[in-house]
């Protein structure tokens, strides 16, 4: 997409009035199942897997997922109303399939549905989505007590968050977990697709470590996706830390960890156990993002044609940068820019999957 078609696309999606001038949706209530996306007892697309060649554990797993979505919601109001005849959540649902479903095998999956931010918010210049990211914070760090206190049970737990879902896990994991008595339980926190400074991330998380190898637990691992040599044009975006909110620019090393290897080096890696996804209906375009009604379209996914592709992370910046036949199928989207946010998890589906076994297993 050009500068210009951007333009135009935020144009449409800009809220109507200040955040401060609109009465906030009702807060979700956790102890009635309907603000949650997924639970091991509810049956969607948490569950999905490419063919019957992968297993699925439905509950019963000794390891829970809290799984936290990302921006799905693209209308003129600061946050969402968690209505389920809206695309907000038809996006949340295709979300469980596409990055969720990679715990399906290991852990017990949760997922709240939140009064998440609307996407103009991360390019708001007036506070108005620092307040709505905060509201949306609320609602998670609200799941996640009620989520501890009934459904946990005190077993070990994953954190797991993509896009606006993994600023809120930085924060979660910051007023919930670090040095508090769930820190024993806590394996890692997979926070993908939002920086996270290089400089920043020991004043942040003192006591818990960046991830440098496949087995490493109390960890956080993290990357974001690109073709190589992509370079993000955005000039700041939000970041949270607890003296408060700051606009980080966009071009600076980041933690990082290419999940072909889970090292932290600027090698090139392939996997020979990767399975890259795609989403798959007949009925519906994945690329619209005005559209505001369910549509109701069977979903599932699948794996991609192509499959071979390299990863590694850039040495200045800590995006890690892909090449390859199938990073080549992508770049014919129609729009695409170099930017691979949105496949993040998919194309790493089955190194993801793997880990979170290896992680588990490790754990002590």
């Amino acid at each position: 997409m050009t500068d210009y078609h951007f333009k135009k696309f935020l144009d449409q999606v800009t809220p109507l009035e200040n955040f401060d001038d609109e009465i906030p949706p009702e807060a979700p209530n956790y102890a009635d199942l309907v603000y949650w996306a997924a639970t091991p007892d509810q049956e969607a697309q948490q569950f999905f897997i490419p063919d019957d060649s992968f297993k699925v554990n439905k509950k019963g797993n000794p390891v829970d997922v809290f799984y936290i979505h990302p921006t799905g919601f693209y209308e003129k109001k600061w946050n969402s109303n968690m209505d389920r005849k809206r695309s907000a959540f038809e996006r949340t649902e295709i979300m469980l399939g596409n990055q969720a479903s990679v715990f399906n095998e290991s852990c017990n999956i949760y997922a709240p549905e939140y009064r998440q931010a609307t996407y103009f918010s991360f390019f708001d210049k007036n506070k108005n989505g620092i307040k709505a990211l905060d509201l949306a914070y609320s609602d998670i760090e609200n799941a996640f007590d009620y989520f501890i206190e009934h459904f946990n049970d005190d077993k070990p737990f994953i954190i797991a968050g993509h896009s606006q879902g993994a600023l809120h896990t930085h924060r979660l994991i910051k007023q919930r977990i670090e040095n508090s008595s769930l820190q024993k339980r806590f394996i890692c926190a997979y926070a993908i697709g939002y920086m996270i400074p290089e400089k920043s991330f020991n004043d942040l998380f003192p006591t818990i470590k960046k991830s440098e190898s496949n087995i490493d637990t109390n960890c956080l691992v993290t990357w974001s996706t690109v073709v190589e040599g992509f370079q993000r044009s955005r000039e700041k975006t939000p970041f949270w830390t607890p003296a408060g909110w700051t606009a980080e620019p966009m071009y600076q090393k980041i933690v990082s960890t290419n999940p072909f290897s889970w090292t932290n080096d600027s090698d090139w890696h392939i996997s020979s156990i990767n399975k890259s996804i795609i989403n798959k209906s007949k009925d519906y375009n994945f690329t619209d993002q005005i559209s505001t009604e369910h549509t109701g379209a069977k979903k599932s996914i699948g794996l991609t044609r192509i499959q071979d592709f390299s990863a590694a992370v850039n040495v200045d910046s800590g995006l890690v940068e892909t090449k390859g036949p199938l990073i080549d199928n992508i770049k014919k989207m129609k729009f695409f820019s170099g930017d691979l946010h949105s496949f993040d998890m998919m194309l790493f589906w089955g190194t993801l999957r793997q880990n979170v076994k290896d992680r588990i297993k490790n754990f002590h």
